[in-house]
């Protein structure tokens, strides 16, 4: 076990993780496409985090694939 170095280990992590849904992008687009749009600039969406557009988006109901 002296050769087996466990901190950088090349084997693959996390296999059974799927990447989540939906992504930022996804949800900036609808959030831009829907009738909120005015209430919700450019610089305020580029600040937001995934969890402050999540919110925009269940606030609103704004139907992204998902969510």
């Amino acid at each position: 076990m002296a050769n087996h170095d466990v901190l950088n280990d090349p084997t693959p992590k996390l296999l059974n993780n799927r990447p989540t849904l939906p992504t930022v992008s996804a949800m900036r687009a609808a959030i831009l496409a829907s009738p909120q749009a005015a209430s919700y600039p450019a610089a305020r969406l580029d600040a937001a985090t995934k969890n402050d557009l999540i919110g925009i988006c269940k606030a609103h109901s704004i139907a992204v694939a998902g969510l």
